[in-house]
């Protein structure tokens, strides 16, 4: 049984990687992709907007079928975002872009959330390590993108990285038409007063989270000036303490059982260093990159799990709530963020507006019951 819950929770962590890797690819790839369209990077973030546009519209309802029909529905979605990339790869009009990318986003609805309900319904004990775990994709891919792709993209194409990465996805479809889906035994309602609070803790956490992850690479570039390699290096930094942040997170909450407590200090960590990163000397930036990405992921596995276990049961549908409400960050952050680096160009002002995030989502923690 114990090998099966390590399958269980390798799968889950694979299933997680779709939406994670759009982020990060294409925060990555921005350059070229930016040339590709013939447009600015103000533009260009729409479409990244565009694909969490569709994320977001269609995560309840798609993660409310999730929990009623079981897991062949999310088999279903993977193969139709693996089909969509693919197409991604072959426009060359800019509002078929943005059109493309509604679509894959809401292909991509029931990936993270059906790997939570996965993980919760598959392990009783240690949750929140197991969704630790499942949380180290984002600074997985991180680090992985940031030490491979300035690499790569000096002899592949954007196209073909979109390529391997359907392939990828469409392979990752084929289990769930085999898992057997569990049987619904709580009656719980998933939308409640705390739910809907905590999801809007999760928000404005994410605006801060995702906007420093997406784009700390162009950051480092316009900041320091600092070439695609060394950049890419940094950023992979800011990984690894991200990586390291969310396993260990995760496995202290499971220990102290303190999920809203560990949350709320990280935020309140995450806001003062996102002040403080644009003035602090280059000489220590590799330390302060590290400490940053530790920080600013270390809510998240105390808070995920806080959110997955308030309706047992309906844990896609939680998490589809959850979804809903804070993913409109990742609409939000990458416009103004696109419009901060194009029109004014100052990168400072930027770190002051993702910081705005953690220290609202610090302030309305303290209300969770």
């Amino acid at each position: 049984m114990k090998n099966f819950i390590i399958l269980f929770v390798i799968f889950a962590w694979l299933v997680s990687f779709p939406v994670v890797l759009i982020r990060f690819l294409y925060g990555i790839l921005i350059i070229p992709i930016t040339k590709y369209f013939c447009i600015n990077y103000f533009l260009s973030s729409l479409i990244l907007s565009s694909f969490f546009v569709g994320y977001v519209i269609f995560n309840l309802p798609v993660n409310y079928l999730i929990d009623k029909y079981g897991y062949k529905l999310i088999g279903i979605s993977l193969l139709f975002f693996s089909i969509l990339i693919i197409l991604f790869t072959i426009i060359h009009n800019y509002i078929y872009a943005i059109i493309l990318m509604i679509l894959i986003g809401a292909a991509a609805t029931p990936t993270y959330s059906g790997s939570i309900k996965l993980l919760s319904n598959k392990i009783k004990n240690y949750r929140a390590s197991a969704i630790g775990i499942l949380n180290t994709t984002g600074p997985f891919i991180l680090l992985l993108s940031s030490f491979t792709l300035p690499l790569i993209i000096e002899k592949l194409s954007w196209q073909l990285i979109f390529i391997y990465f359907s392939l990828f996805t469409f392979i990752l479809s084929i289990p769930f038409f085999i898992i057997k889906n569990d049987s619904d035994k709580y009656n719980k309602k998933p939308i409640t007063k705390n739910a809907i609070l905590a999801s809007t803790v999760r928000f404005f956490a994410f605006w801060g989270m995702w906007g420093t992850s997406t784009y700390l690479f162009l950051f480092l570039q316009n900041l320091f000036h600092f070439n695609l390699i060394y950049a890419g290096l940094i950023t992979a930094t800011f990984a690894i303490g991200g990586l390291f942040s969310v396993f260990t997170i995760g496995f202290i909450s499971d220990f102290f059982k303190k999920r809203k407590e560990i949350s709320e200090i990280f935020l309140f960590l995450f806001f003062l260093i996102l002040i403080i990163y644009p003035f602090l000397p280059i000489y220590i930036i590799w330390f302060s990159s590290f400490l940053l990405g530790f920080i600013a992921f270390g809510y998240k596995t105390p808070l995920d799990t806080y959110i997955s276990e308030i309706t047992k049961g309906k844990e896609a549908t939680s998490i589809g709530l959850a979804n809903l409400i804070s993913q409109p960050s990742s609409i939000i952050t990458p416009i103004i963020i696109g419009y901060l680096i194009t029109f004014t160009d100052n990168i400072i002002f930027t770190f002051i507006f993702l910081s705005i995030g953690p220290l609202v989502a610090f302030l309305l923690i303290s209300k969770l019951k």
